[in-house]
């Protein structure tokens, strides 16, 4: 099977993990996927990939947060990018999304922005963080990461959110 050498974690919270595990053992799960059903504002990540006998620190690591961090407080996005680099091994790389702040402070989805906030806070799932891309690079450097200059720019922007890339 294509990748059979790499091991593939995937955590989500424990409501959604079990419907995605339902899912993909009906279509025959590979030994080399770990789901891990754990809330991270419960447990932090340090523990439970530790916890895991197949996860390797030590191994250059590729870790996907994408449409997460809008929804934690910016202590709990430096917390998680410190923990990323704390359970990766050199030359991993962190792919993910963010949201851009707007010139009044709050997060910017455009033109929309007062219609989505406010869509947001009723549905129960706020954006607590957001950031300007140009404030990207000194974000990620306090947090053991570096912007990646041989992957994609932090103003690569599709819809409201915007890319990156950082390595460590």
């Amino acid at each position: 099977s294509e990748f059979a050498d790499v091991d593939f974690f995937e955590i989500d919270h424990p409501a959604t993990a079990r419907l995605k595990a339902r899912g993909i053992d009906a279509m025959g799960r590979r030994a080399n996927l770990h789901l891990i059903a754990e809330d991270l504002g419960e447990r932090q990540l340090v523990d439970v990939l530790q916890g895991n006998a197949a996860w390797n620190p030590a191994a250059a690591t590729v870790i996907v947060a994408e449409g997460l961090l809008m929804y934690l407080p910016q202590e709990a996005v430096a917390d998680l990018f410190d923990q990323c680099a704390a359970v990766s091994g050199a030359g991993s790389r962190i792919a993910f999304t963010h949201i851009g702040t707007g010139a009044d402070g709050r997060p910017d989805a455009g033109r929309w922005t007062r219609l989505v906030l406010w869509i947001l806070k009723v549905s129960g799932e706020p954006w607590l963080w957001s950031m300007p891309p140009e404030e990207l690079g000194p974000f990620l450097k306090e947090n053991n990461w570096t912007i990646s200059p041989n992957e994609m720019a932090p103003f690569v922007r599709h819809g409201v959110e915007f890319f990156g890339v950082a390595v460590k």
